[in-house]
């Protein structure tokens, strides 16, 4: 059941030279209440009025239950990164949900896989205490352009138990690679853990085109689309207008015309 209430900005950090995460802290009282995984839908207001984006949740370690971290990367032209960029703590929003199905299956399975680019890392971070605590068996295959990249590096390398694997690959030459570091992207390196659709789940976040090349090759291996969940992050750049154009009086005319000649 979705909920709506206020939040406000209270931190911003750097993570990358194109990456930011934002902290909202919810007013009033209760705690923000969703499943890992799950996104919200944050309403902002700036110079030209209000507009809307989603987010999923990249909760992982300090915060505390009334507050809401987001990851967002830039995107030149982009409305809600350039407004979250330039932005100071105080910053009012209206929050809608949550929302979604990429979430942890609730039989879970003998391997469960989360693939991820760039900031598609977000819905996972919260899954990650849950499945350590259940001792579950995790791939976390995170693709990224290069190690400056490689975001929540301390937390994600904090979380280490018996059941996790955590595969980082980098589509750029990074020298002195680490045991979990691998050059290339990451659906280069699915097959080599031989994926059997008898036994393993898929969680798959990020590049649209990322998700659409994971899901051929499982597809391929036999994999259904229940075994298969994606969610596709897009960027928005300019905006949709609220509403169509008036019609001139030339095209009502047209159209009156038309209706008249099949309603005789």
């Amino acid at each position: 059941m979705s909920d709506q209430f206020e939040a406000v900005l209270t931190r911003s950090r750097r993570l990358s030279a194109s990456t930011m995460d934002f902290r909202f802290r919810r007013t009033g009282a209760g705690a923000v209440s969703y499943e890992p995984g799950q996104f919200f839908r944050f309403t902002f207001e700036d110079h030209r009025g209000s507009f809307e984006r989603s987010y999923s949740l990249c909760n992982l370690t300090d915060a505390e239950p009334i507050e809401m971290d987001l990851v967002v990367s830039t995107v030149e032209g982009g409305r809600a990164s350039e407004f979250l960029f330039m932005g100071e703590p105080g910053i009012k929003t209206q929050v809608k949900g949550p929302y979604g199905r990429l979430l942890i299956p609730k039989t879970l399975p003998e391997r469960l896989f989360l693939v991820a680019t760039s900031v598609g890392i977000a819905p996972f971070l919260p899954m990650l205490s849950a499945l350590k605590n259940r001792n579950q068996k995790v791939i976390l295959l995170f693709g990224v352009r290069d190690r400056s990249e490689f975001l929540y590096q301390q937390e994600l390398l904090g979380l280490d138990w018996p059941g996790l694997t955590l595969v980082v690959c980098y589509s750029r030459m990074v020298a002195d690679l680490e045991a979990y570091e691998h050059e290339g992207y990451v659906t280069a390196h699915i097959q080599s853990f031989a994926p059997n659709p008898d036994t393993d789940h898929f969680l798959i976040c990020g590049n649209p085109n990322m998700i659409d090349d994971c899901y051929g090759q499982l597809k391929a291996d036999g994999f259904s689309a229940r075994q298969v969940v994606r969610e596709k992050y897009l960027f928005a750049v300019q905006e949709k207008p609220l509403q169509k154009s008036a019609l001139t009086d030339e095209q009502k005319a047209l159209i009156a015309a038309k209706l008249k000649k099949h309603t005789r």
